[in-house]
């Protein structure tokens, strides 16, 4: 039965690309021991210095935090978050300056990632954003009139 199966899974496989060729490598080479090593040398080497710089952004990030210098903030931890690591605490600090630049739709975004990524507090903040969000939007209209 199994044999008929793969003979069946061959038929099939071979009708499909009947009207294509098929062509192989014949000059492939498996990495030798010495070239995977290093091969895999390089890429540690290479996380340890995306790591490095990702905390050296996070920290001038925490600097304009406390400094309230939200754009520096915002911008720093953008620059962290894309060298490939992240921290979900900071997703929530992003958030939390989103929202006190009124961006909301952003914020929400920033803190549903927190969320995503394990953090505990950020559940709490997408419920506290919508009241705050239809608290500023109240405001606004009482401002228009």
């Amino acid at each position: 039965m199994k044999k008929f199966l793969l003979i069946l899974l061959l038929a099939v496989g071979i009708s499909n690309v009947s009207s294509s060729q098929i062509v192989i490598n014949s000059r492939f080479k498996p990495l030798s021991y010495e070239e995977l090593y290093l091969s895999a040398m390089a890429e540690a080497a290479y996380n340890r210095q995306q790591k490095e710089r990702f905390e050296q952004y996070q920290q001038k990030a925490y600097e304009c935090y406390n400094r309230q210098d939200w754009n520096g903030f915002l911008t720093y931890s953008k620059y962290a978050l894309d060298c490939g690591w992240y921290n979900a605490k900071l997703y929530y600090d992003r958030g939390v300056v989103y929202e006190k630049l009124c961006d909301f739709k952003h914020a929400k975004k920033e803190y549903k990632k927190a969320k995503k990524k394990g953090y505990a507090y950020a559940e709490g903040a997408l419920q506290s954003l919508k009241i705050t969000e239809k608290e500023y939007k109240r405001r606004q209209k009482q401002n228009r009139r």
